[in-house]
């Protein structure tokens, strides 16, 4: 109605400026607006006021009420685990207003642990949570209970969020689902039955796209084992780049296919044994067109201080198994590191020990390097992995640091001291945000620990450093009391 329009647009405007014109309506709404403009009590923001309400009843009035279908909200299953102890509620409670995630999460591991659920009261702040941040769905779904699931069909936000948690594969999926969902199929197929899985990508090889076939190799990595070389090869022919090389990547992660025994091959051809030593040689360059095919490169221009032959022959090296050596060679694993790393090697022999999940060769390596490998921290074991970040937290901390805050398990107490020894010396560099996300990792007995016997005579900002270690040592307390209460408390 053009009345309205004309009301809004003179309080945009604001009354000071402009009047509110008259307004034109049917006889009965035009009676009651001419009665509130000539009422002398009124001044200018009255009348608009005052018609503004008059026309808005007005509208209302006229407007049919929404139909909806009728609600059906059915009654909360019953509980059939007992809350949390009243004190573990009240850690928690110390947790989300410190704002650490991290802490959240190993709270409720504990609560699920435990075999408890969360008091109802914290259920709508929880799922809160959970909805900004997707670290906390899975624990939360452990041990909001009953209620908590049911809580979550009322709103479209929590339904949606602990959906794409539950999401089960259909069994049509694999044929008109999205290609997300075709490719967890496929995936799900490949942990149980690995040969089916690749049936099925065979079955439909023909019909998709390079894109779509691109994508559904990646599900191959599943399973991976020598029954895929044939067909893994045969797929090295197609058109597409983008299929051939997915399909060179799988197979240089199969120590059976043609194209790794190759590599051995030529590898041999530059490294023996002789009389008790390894000698190594040049490759005969150019290596066979199959070898740079498959992702092998040559040395680009801007190398310095390598040739061709020693460049080339690394990427080998890095791509066959670490314990070809040892057969070939005749020696240990410890031998033979010592001699392959001696001729410059070892950064290749533990890119291919990762490839390769040679766990061995991985820690043997670790325990005898003094070089710094970042990639390496997520494929050793935790004990293995702290003893090596250790040795170099002092010169790579940065680095050290940000590789560990994806550790599995607690940091050792010498291991953090190191780090807030470091972190002393760079107080800018991290603040109280950075360690909320790190929070599970810090030992409690660090609290105990006397600062002065690691930090030696080290210079920095001793006014900075303090004010955040008491942040942190508060954060440290609260972990340390919530973990007393579930280790003490019983459910209630």
């Amino acid at each position: 109605m053009e009345s309205w329009q004309l009301l809004i647009n003179t309080a945009l405007l604001g009354t000071g400026r402009q009047a509110l014109p008259e307004l034109q309506a049917s006889d009965a709404l035009y009676d009651a607006l001419l009665h509130i403009r000539q009422d002398t009590e009124n001044d200018r923001e009255e009348v608009l006021l005052k018609s503004g309400a008059l026309l808005m009843n007005f509208r209302q009035a006229g407007m049919m009420p929404l139909v909806l279908p009728e609600a059906t909200i059915t009654a909360c299953l019953p509980e059939s685990k007992p809350y949390c102890h009243p004190d573990a509620v009240g850690s928690l409670t110390q947790v989300l207003t410190l704002g650490s995630i991290a802490l959240t999460r190993l709270w409720m591991e504990h609560c699920a642990n435990a075999g408890c659920i969360v008091p109802a009261r914290l259920l709508p702040l929880l799922l809160e949570e959970a909805k900004g941040n997707r670290k906390l769905r899975e624990p939360l779904m452990a041990c909001y209970g009953n209620r908590g699931q049911w809580l979550s069909q009322l709103n479209p936000d929590w339904q949606a969020m602990l959906a794409t948690e539950t999401t089960t594969i259909e069994e049509d999926a694999w044929t008109t689902g999205t290609l997300s969902q075709r490719s967890e199929a496929l995936t799900k197929v490949r942990v149980t039955n690995p040969e089916e899985g690749l049936q099925m990508l065979m079955d439909i090889w023909k019909q998709e796209n390079a894109a779509t076939k691109a994508e559904l190799m990646d599900c191959l990595r599943t399973g991976l084992s020598a029954a895929d070389i044939a067909w893994l090869q045969e797929a090295t022919t197609e058109k597409s780049l983008k299929v051939k090389e997915k399909a060179w990547k799988l197979l240089r992660r199969l120590p059976l296919s043609n194209i790794v025994q190759t590599y051995w091959q030529l590898i041999k051809t530059a490294i023996q044994a002789v009389d008790g030593q390894l000698i190594t040689s040049d490759l005969a360059l150019p290596l066979p067109a199959e070898v740079y095919q498959s992702g092998i490169d040559k040395l680009p221009p801007s190398a310095i201080n390598m040739t061709d032959e020693t460049y080339q022959l690394q990427q080998l090296v890095a791509h066959v198994p670490c314990s070809f050596f040892t057969t070939y060679l005749e020696q240990d694993m410890s031998t033979c590191l010592q001699w392959l790393t001696a001729a410059g090697f070892e950064e290749s022999l533990l890119t291919a020990a990762i490839r390769f999940e040679e766990e061995a060769w991985i820690i043997a390596i670790l325990e005898n390097t003094h070089t710094f490998y970042p990639d390496v921290f997520h494929h050793a074991p935790p004990k293995v992995l702290e003893a090596y970040a250790l040795r170099f937290v002092e010169k790579e901390g940065s680095g050290v640091i940000l590789r560990m805050g994806a550790a599995k398990e607690e940091w050792g107490i010498t291991f953090t001291q190191q780090v807030f020894r470091f972190v002393a010396m760079h107080p800018y560099s991290y603040n109280m945000n950075f360690f909320l996300e790190l929070a599970h990792l810090l030992p409690i007995a660090i609290l105990e620990s006397d600062e002065k016997s690691y930090f030696g005579d080290i210079l920095y900002n001793q006014q900075a450093w303090k004010n955040l270690r008491d942040k942190l040592f508060e954060l440290i307390r609260c972990k340390a009391i919530m973990l007393q209460h579930f280790h003490s408390s019983t459910p209630q």
